[in-house]
């Protein structure tokens, strides 16, 4: 995905535009905090303001009230009568006065029993009183003290209640209602704004709804409750009510008065806010101008100052791609420095990017260098000088994309050295490296019907024969080379045999895969490797079905192992003179479900060879060490189990540490148990085979070496290492009386074995004759089928019922 180019001023100004944006937000919002927070508090001292002249004026109206009656009662001499009808006649005609100084509106005259003497309201009203006149005059009874609250018939008005006692101590309450319009208007003139007394039914509370009960400016009251028909009373309670007008701004604050079950009445302040928020608009006004003028400036300095610069790195950025593209003296063409009296960092920069031109100039003469020695190295062979896998890849496709253009067939021959391995082993690996050589000579030189010849790996090679009439051509090819291999190297003062086998597979086919030819002429080798060696064969199907076959059972091994579909089988060892038992061989087994018994010779291979033997060998000699146990429960006490050891088990450094744990847990001593290694493993890797049976043989175990004879040991190995028992191959038993040969191999090997002090075994004896002669011959122990075939371990104890007493073959007891 292409990125979008954004210019280093651009970003800067971005940075900066949103630096300055954050900054004038936190202004902006302190800035409107602080108009809010001086609104509020205009809004709270008004209140305050009007709650104060309320206060004052009420309490002068109410002084006003009780001075006047107090007078009256001094001039009247009410306090020298005992007839309140006379202090109500004078109260009467003082009653236009009190309306017309005091704004009094009703008089109320009571006695002590709370019996009603005079009162203004008696033409409209009768004898009944209001509720809030009963109850102010209740109180100055109970206290003996002036009484006064705000009351609100339909109009709002102060009434005031006076306790007055004449000469003989009678009470009479003097109560007077006065109007609040002077108050108001007082207020008005203190506070500079309009009031007015608003009452609200109880329920609805919507401030629309208010009925204007008294105002110093009725109309403008009204249009303002009028214009406002969302607010309702608890919010102009909390936060007042604004209210926009005929371009004015008004603020209305409420002052509760006074509240009964049906309305509530409300002193309303009413003040014209127009400058105070005209002010606040022009700051607003004013900031945010100031604010843009201050970017517009900035952004202008910023894209100035910066342009330079960016067009100093636009011409480097344009130039740098010269330098993938190898083209330096161009690159240094290009104007990029720029004379100034200071430097700064596109300066140093630019120097760098002129010194990398010279080094990447330099590296680039280098990397071609190498390349083309790379390219050598990888078609070749550094050894042998032949071509390698790379190509011989290449080379063989070409051929098989030719077979149409010329019409005649490919052969692919793939040869393997005999027994390479040992003379690594033997002679060490840098005559090996030499032996490689000369064989790579004999190759390359065999025929110049050789279209390539390569060196596949190791001591393997690969040839491709082009333009062939038939797989004869390839035939006589492979033959020329079997014959080239049986002269003797010579190097130095050393002489080696060194056989081949080859493998080969012809095609006339153009839809032939390269990789397919070199599997099948691998698979090819392989066979003729297994029929001996020093031949070729050539492939055909039957061989891929045989590979096929034996990778399918190696995945049924893997099974097997999981499944615990192995198990032992144990064939007896006698003594050949007494017929006592020396012991047992275990030996694997494999019960396969569907295909019954496997052959041992068909999976110890593969198993041989695969990360599963290790784990097998360990449960081999664990079930071993339970089986001992069980034989000594039997009362067979003195005899051996001999184990067999895969070369990976021998050469674990974990076999000693779990031997020894298997004697500590079965408390077993060692020399129950035989330990059989082949002669390939003894050879493998001579001081390591010494190390491991040194450190076995100290914790008490024997060894024998199985299968003597069919390896490449000698007796020279044999007396460095600690044996105590060669066992003879049952291939040279089987023809001991039919060969001479043999016969003499034995008896030589018999001999020579016991002058060492060695036990010799003999596997595979099947015939009596055969024992006879082994007998004669001083052999020491024998095994094989003429006195049993391995037992399963199920019937192991069975077959020791019939066949053994006292540890004797029964045979031998009753004869």
């Amino acid at each position: 995905m292409k990125k979008k180019f954004i210019s280093v001023p651009t970003k800067l100004l971005i940075l900066i535009f949103s630096s300055l944006l954050i900054l004038a937000i936190g202004f902006s919002t302190l800035s409107l905090s602080r108009l809010q927070d001086d609104y509020k508090k205009f809004q709270q001292d008004t209140l305050d303001q009007g709650q104060a002249q309320f206060s004052l004026h009420s309490n002068i109206l109410r002084s006003k009230l009780n001075v006047w009656l107090e007078s009256f009662a001094e001039i009247t001499q009410f306090y020298q009568q005992r007839d309140f009808t006379i202090f109500a006649q004078q109260f009467s005609d003082q009653f236009d006065g009190l309306q017309l100084n005091l704004n009094v509106e009703n008089i109320w005259l009571v006695n002590k029993e709370k019996e009603l003497i005079f009162s203004t309201t008696l033409a409209s009203t009768g004898l009944i009183m209001p509720t809030a006149v009963k109850e102010n005059i209740d109180q100055v009874l109970n206290f003996q003290k002036p009484h006064h609250q705000i009351y609100c018939p339909k109009q709002c008005q102060l009434l005031f209640s006076l306790p007055l006692l004449n000469n003989q101590g009678d009470v009479i309450v003097v109560t007077m209602s006065a109007s609040l319009v002077d108050m108001l208007y007082a207020i008005k003139t203190s506070l500079n704004s309009e009031v007015a007394v608003l009452s609200f039914d109880s329920q609805l509370k919507a401030l629309h709804k208010g009925e204007i009960i008294s105002a110093s400016n009725r109309a403008l009251a009204q249009s303002l409750l009028s214009a406002n028909k969302q607010k309702d009373i608890n919010t102009a309670l909390k936060q007042g009510i604004k209210i926009d007008l005929l371009k004015n701004n008004y603020l209305i604050n409420l002052l509760p008065l006074v509240k009964n079950d049906d309305y509530l009445f409300y002193l309303a302040l009413i003040n014209d806010v127009t400058s105070f928020e005209t002010q606040n608009s022009k700051y607003r006004q004013e900031f945010l101008f100031s604010l843009t003028a201050l970017f517009i400036i900035l952004g202008f300095f910023v894209y100035f100052i910066a342009r330079p610069f960016t067009e100093r790195l636009l011409r480097l950025s344009n130039a740098l791609p010269l330098l993938s593209d190898k083209k330096f003296d161009q690159f240094r063409q290009v104007k990029l420095k720029r004379t100034t009296l200071f430097s700064d960092e596109l300066q140093l920069l630019t120097n760098s990017a002129l010194g990398l031109s010279y080094e990447l100039e330099q590296l680039n003469i280098e990397v071609e260098q190498k390349t083309k020695e790379l390219e050598n190295i990888a078609m070749y062979d550094l050894l042998t000088g032949l071509p390698n896998r790379n190509m011989l890849n290449f080379q063989l496709r070409k051929s098989i994309a030719n077979i149409d253009t010329y019409g005649h067939g490919i052969a692919v021959l793939f040869l393997d050295l005999d027994d390479f391995k040992k003379v690594n082993d033997s002679n060490g690996h840098s005559e090996g490296d030499k032996l490689l050589i000369e064989a790579a000579n004999r190759v390359r030189l065999s025929s110049d019907k050789i279209d390539l010849a390569c060196r596949f790996g190791g001591d393997e090679f690969v040839l491709i024969l082009g333009n062939l009439s038939s797989i004869d051509e390839a035939k006589d090819i492979a033959e020329q080379l079997i014959a080239n291999f049986k002269e003797p190297i010579r190097l130095g003062s050393s002489i080696f045999y060194v056989s081949t086998s080859i493998g080969i597979v012809y095609t006339e086919s153009a839809e032939a895969k390269a990789d397919d030819l070199i599997s099948q002429a691998d698979i090819a080798m392989y066979e003729a490797k297994d029929n001996g060696g020093a031949q070729y064969h050539i492939y055909h199907k039957e061989m891929y079905q045989r590979v096929a076959h034996r990778v399918m059972l190696e995945g049924e091994v893997r099974q097997a192992l999981a499944k615990q579909q192995f198990s032992l089988s144990l064939q007896p060892q006698l003594h050949t003179k007494n017929k006592k038992l020396f012991g047992f061989e275990a030996l694997l087994r494999w019960h396969h479900p569907e295909r019954g018994m496997i052959s041992p010779d068909d999976f110890i291979p593969i198993l041989e060879n695969s990360q599963h033997m290790i784990e097998l060998g360990y449960w081999i000699i664990h079930r071993c060490f339970e089986l001992a146990i069980d034989l000594r429960k039997k009362g067979l006490v003195d005899i051996k189990i001999a184990i067999n050891l895969s070369a990976g088990q021998f050469t674990d450094i974990n076999l000693p540490n779990y031997l020894q744990s298997l004697l500590d847990k079965f408390s077993l001593s060692a020399n129950h148990f035989e330990l059989e290694l082949t002669e390939q493993t003894l050879v493998k890797d001579i001081d390591s085979t010494i190390a491991m049976m040194d450190s076995l043989k100290v914790m008490g175990f024997s060894f024998a070496i199985d299968d003597f004879g069919t390896g490449y040991s000698s007796l020279a190995y044999i007396k460095k290492m600690p044996v105590d028992v060669i066992k003879i191959d049952q291939s040279f038993i089987f023809g001991m009386l039919e060969n001479h040969a043999d016969y003499q191999i034995i008896i030589s090997t018999i001999a020579m074995v016991k002058n060492l002090g060695l036990t010799v075994i003999a596997e595979g004896v099947e015939t009596s004759a055969q024992l006879r002669s082994l007998t004669e011959n001083d052999c020491d122990i024998i095994q094989g089928y003429y006195f049993s075939k391995p037992v399963p371990e199920a019937e192991l104890f069975n077959f020791i019922d019939n066949h053994i007493q006292d540890g004797y073959w029964k045979s031998q007891v009753y004869s």
